[in-house]
């Protein structure tokens, strides 16, 4: 429907408005007064301009917060956010529609803004949509670092509200927790990013056994909540058309908050300061170093007390620790009586005291789901204390479960939770049960809540009752509220399969899990516990080398001998399962110190523990995409292999990093491709200048590593020739013992010095001490403007003898703007402030200027004076080149007067800081460039040759010096005599004011 144009309530006519200005600035009422209008005019606020096209709501920045504009397309609503003049999130246009809703099963969307009004810090749209009779109205209320945005359909009886993203307006997008995907998510599958792969989640809501939470953040660092309490149908990339829609299954106002910040993390934690963070953690540090041994995926429900007292002997026998045996399902007579089946449970005390007798705690699983054939379903439902039907709401809610039929204890009545506690703690006395998993879920779409309470208090009730329990490291599926992010509950996944895709979902899932609030997270027991057949023995050891990486360790097929439930058949693994299994716990285990240090940091924080690379190094673009690796708190960077075979490559962004495998230091960012990981290999990096390095190094450093290393910073010194600088050495001994007659020293180029200004030696290092030296180094007086290795070596003795370890840095030599020698000459096109530096066969050249092409000859010019014959060549390499500007040049030139270049025969051989070659040519003798031909990548090195023959010039390049390959060929038919050859640099600034260029040049030479 189409009304009436854009239009502004207004307090004045409009006339008056449009002739004061074309594009409108409205600033919101002042509330507190202002002693002068120069005050008034200077303070910053959101405010909305008014263009012929649409409106713009801007936010500035703060030292805190980037700043961001909203630009509102009027004829077509379409809301896109800009930070810094780029968008950061759009929604869609066209047939779908940013702003959408259903109405007798079809979808309709917000058409042309007819009108609008920005007061008191909300601007109010009101537009028009595809549905005869209905209009949106739409509120944007901005802060500092977000907007709230809050709309309804006005007529047209809508069902539903959502909105439409265009995901790639955003970059990748994260968040929303376990998602049900086309290729078996959450189970076997968990996109990472989610636009990787496709979300078709229809029953998204705070009632799913899915851990979620209507929360989204993207690349660009912005974010998306929904704050409802309804069933979302939340689809990304579905059918791969590139879209995110998030739909509310209500026709009440759509709340929605979009986030701009400059960080991923930053958007993060603005949504922890909505929904809370853990004001708890409730498993205790023995839960975090030990695993849970759980009965599930050993047994399934073919499970009796012969069968689980052998596996929990089998595990003792075997030091495979661990803080508890948990008797999953199938120990009741009858779902919901929580009394124990005789048949395949007689002596339940005893089994309780046998369990105890080897060190574990006893626990077992529980639910609230009460089976129709169950003792207990009728006394229940005599007393009222289940969940009623939502349709019927005179009878008891039935729901269907993967054990029958069942209703749901109303956890919202006093006395129904008060009888289900107390069976609870009967039958934890009677039988010495320490904690409880509980399973399933509070409450059912298919039920009614209580009077005076909605869906969303069945997650509060829940976390209430649980938190009364030891859930034994099992942790609760409870979510979407605060109550929920503030209990601090242990989060484990969903059942995985037990294959390499359900391994690697367990990884990203935990990601997903924990970048949306949840931040104590574990995978899926280990080897996964989907009914599949037992994992192989490549697949249990990967996932418990994985599990040791992350918080917590869930456990349940034994790597001693499992069943396989597909085949019922009994499945024994070999020694070497036994012992790496064994290896991953105690690694878990040595690294706990470290991990309950995060976990009091996540109290103080929100922070997740377990994080993706890029919340840590956010401008380190590869880690945005990076699935199969995580930081695990600040320090340890976890890379274990997820796939078959014996080798992976590893992204390390920014940052030193220590090597736990082979004791080594590496500088990022860079990626190891090929990096060595056998079965017995885990790897994984720790961050040397993290906080927490030194008790990561000493819980992961493998034990054939070397005991100490040596660490030079900075990692990339810089000096020019013969000017000393200052470096570090640092000879750590990450060993348990202590290391004798430790001695640092430095490698170093031919005719370079370095002087001590510490002690170089320690007659003994103690485990964890470090001897640190600083160095003066002085250059050479003629050092090569180039890179140099500088290699840092410590000795020591050690239990295996005398042992050398070392690191290596390049030591950048710089030029220094000087003077050339004779017979070099320069000369300056630009509008001045050309430099120049000769080393030897070394140049370098500092210029400006706007271009160096057809309509601008600017440059800085180092040339041999009438040094190339009719019949020459030029030659240099461009060791490198730096240009604020991508078309910054820099190259070797002929011509018959290089300081006049309209005197004809001009030509220039130039690599562009990121557009490769070109290779111009004065045509016409009017001494401007008018032929092309180059393009290609750029590189340096880069050889640079110019033939001349006459008036046939012919350029060549080559990224080695002996292979070349011809740029181009052309006439320059005012080549006359010998000319000048040089080599010549322009900063192609003319989008870039101010900004230079430098070019350094080895090895000029001019044939004729």
């Amino acid at each position: 429907m189409r009304t009436q144009p854009l239009r502004r309530r207004k307090t004045r006519s409009l006339g008056t408005l449009l002739a004061a200005s074309l594009a409108l600035t409205f600033i919101p009422p002042v509330t507190e007064p202002l002693t002068t209008k120069a005050q008034a005019d200077t303070v910053d606020r959101p405010k909305v301009t008014q263009s012929a096209d649409g409106l713009t709501m801007s936010v500035p920045g703060t030292r805190n917060t980037p700043g961001y504009s909203v630009d509102i397309a009027t004829d077509e609503l379409a809301l896109t956010t800009e930070r810094s003049g780029k968008t950061v999130l759009g929604t869609v246009g066209g047939d779908t529609g940013g702003l959408r809703f259903r109405s007798d099963e079809k979808w309709e969307h917000a058409t042309t803004v007819t009108d609008w009004t920005w007061q008191s810090g909300v601007l109010t749209l009101t537009t028009d949509t595809t549905l005869d009779g209905a209009t949106v109205k739409a509120r944007l209320t901005p802060e500092a670092d977000r907007y709230q945005l809050d709309w309804d359909v006005e007529g047209g009886s809508p069902d539903q509200l959502g909105l439409a993203y265009d995901l790639s307006s955003a970059g990748h997008w994260y968040g929303h927790g376990e998602a049900e995907t086309p290729q078996g998510g959450p189970g076997v599958n968990q996109p990472w990013p989610l636009d990787a792969g496709e979300v078709d989640h229809e029953t998204f809501g705070p009632a799913s056994y899915n851990m979620i939470d209507p929360f989204w953040y993207t690349s660009k660092s912005t974010g998306l909540y929904v704050d409802t309490g309804d069933v979302m149908d939340v689809a990304l990339n579905k059918g791969k058309d590139g879209l995110g829609t998030f739909t509310v299954e209500s026709p009440d106002t759509y709340k929605a908050t979009v986030f701009v910040e400059s960080t991923p993390l930053e958007v993060y934690r603005d949504y922890i300061g909505i929904v809370g963070k853990p004001t708890k953690s409730d498993a205790p540090y023995e839960q975090y170093a030990k695993p849970l041994w759980n009965s599930w995926a050993q047994f399934y429900t073919k499970i009796d007390q012969e069968k689980l007292l052998d596996y929990a002997t089998d595990l003792y026998d075997n030091g495979l620790d661990g803080h508890t045996i948990q008797l999953d399902d199938k120990w009741e007579s009858n779902y919901g009586n929580l009394t124990w089946d005789p048949k395949t449970f007689p002596d339940p005390k005893g089994l309780s005291k046998k369990i105890h007798d080897m060190g574990f705690d006893f626990g077992i699983w529980v639910t609230l789901w009460i089976n129709l054939d169950s003792d207990n379903y009728q006394y229940a439902v005599d007393n009222g204390y289940l969940l009623m039907d939502a349709k019927d709401t005179s009878k008891p809610c039935e729901v269907t479960w993967w054990n029958g039929q069942a209703g749901i204890i109303d956890l919202a009545n006093p006395d129904a939770k008060a009888w289900y506690e107390g069976n609870l703690k009967k039958l934890m006395d009677a039988y010495d049960i320490d904690g409880l998993k509980f399973d399933t879920r509070f409450f059912d779409e298919k039920c009614a809540p209580r009077e005076g309470h909605q869906a969303t208090d069945y997650q509060k009730l829940g976390t209430q009752l649980a938190d009364e329990f030891d859930l034994q490291g099992a942790g609760i599926r409870v979510h979407w509220n605060q109550t929920a992010h503030e209990a601090g509950f242990v989060t484990r996944q969903v059942d995985k399969g037990t294959g390499w895709d359900s391994l690697r979902a367990s990884a990203t899932q935990n990601l997903a899990i924990s970048t949306i609030g949840y931040p104590f997270v574990e995978s899926d027991m280990i080897g996964g516990s989907g009914g599949q057949p037992a994992p192989s023995k490549d697949v249990l050891v990967r996932w418990a080398q994985s599990a040791s990486l992350m918080p917590l360790m869930y456990a349940s097929t034994s790597p001693v001998d499992t069943n396989d439930t597909t085949t019922g058949q009994k499945v024994d693994y070999d020694q070497e399962t036994v012992d790496l299994y064994r290896e991953a716990i105690e690694t878990h285990e040595k690294l706990a110190p470290y991990i309950w240090d995060q976990v009091q940091s996540t109290l103080k924080t929100g922070d997740p523990i377990m994080r993706p690379l890029f919340f840590d190094f956010p401008k380190d673009e590869a880690s945005y995409t990076v699935t199969d690796e995580w930081m695990l708190g600040p320090a340890v960077l976890a890379a274990p292999k997820l796939s078959t075979g014996a080798t992976r490559s590893v992204h390390l962004p920014p940052g030193t990093w220590y090597d736990v495998n082979q004791g080594t230091v590496i500088r990022g960012p860079k990626t190891l491709k090929g990096y060595a990981a056998p079965l017995g290999v885990t790897p994984a990096f720790v961050n040397l200048k993290a906080k927490g390095a030194a008790k990561a190094v000493k819980a992961l450093k493998r034990d054939d590593a070397p005991a100490a290393s040596v660490l030079i910073t900075p990692d990339a010194p810089s000096t020019d020739a013969g000017k000393p600088f200052e470096v570090t050495t640092e000879v750590t001994n990450w060993s348990t013992g202590t290391l004798k007659n430790a001695k640092a020293a430095l490698d170093l180029p031919d005719g370079w010095s370095a002087k001590p200004t510490g002690p170089t030696t320690a007659n003994s290092l103690k485990n964890g001490a470090t001897l640190t030296t600083a160095w003066t180094v002085t250059p050479a007086d003629d050092a090569r403007w180039a890179s140099h290795d500088l290699t840092g070596t410590a000795t020591y003795n050690g239990g295996d003898g005398s042992q050398k370890v070392s690191d290596t840095v390049r030591a950048q030599v710089k030029a220094a703007p000087g003077s050339v020698q004779e017979p070099y000459l320069t000369a300056d096109t630009t509008s001045g402030g050309a430099q120049y530096a000769q080393g030897g066969d070394q140049f370098a050249i500092w210029a400006g200027g706007q271009d160096l092409s057809g309509w601008k000859d600017e440059k800085g010019v180092i040339y041999r004076d009438d040094a190339a014959g009719e019949k020459a060549t030029v030659q240099a390499q461009l060791v490198s080149q730096d240009s604020a500007s991508p078309v910054g040049k820099a190259g070797v030139a002929l011509a018959n007067d290089l300081t006049a270049p309209e005197k004809g025969g001009y030509a220039v051989l130039v690599m562009t800081e990121q557009y490769g070659l070109e290779f111009m040519t004065d045509s016409d003798g009017d001494g401007k460039l008018d032929t092309w031909a180059g393009g290609g990548s750029t590189y340096h090195p880069a050889y640079l040759k110019l033939t001349r023959d006459g008036a046939t010039y012919t350029a060549y390049a080559s990224k080695d010096g002996e292979n070349w390959s011809t740029v181009g060929t052309a006439e320059v038919a005012s080549a006359s005599g010998s000319g000048d050859a040089g080599m010549v640099a322009s900063a192609a600034n003319a989008n870039h004011p101010g900004e230079n260029i430098e070019a350094v040049f080895s090895g000029f030479s001019v044939t004729s």
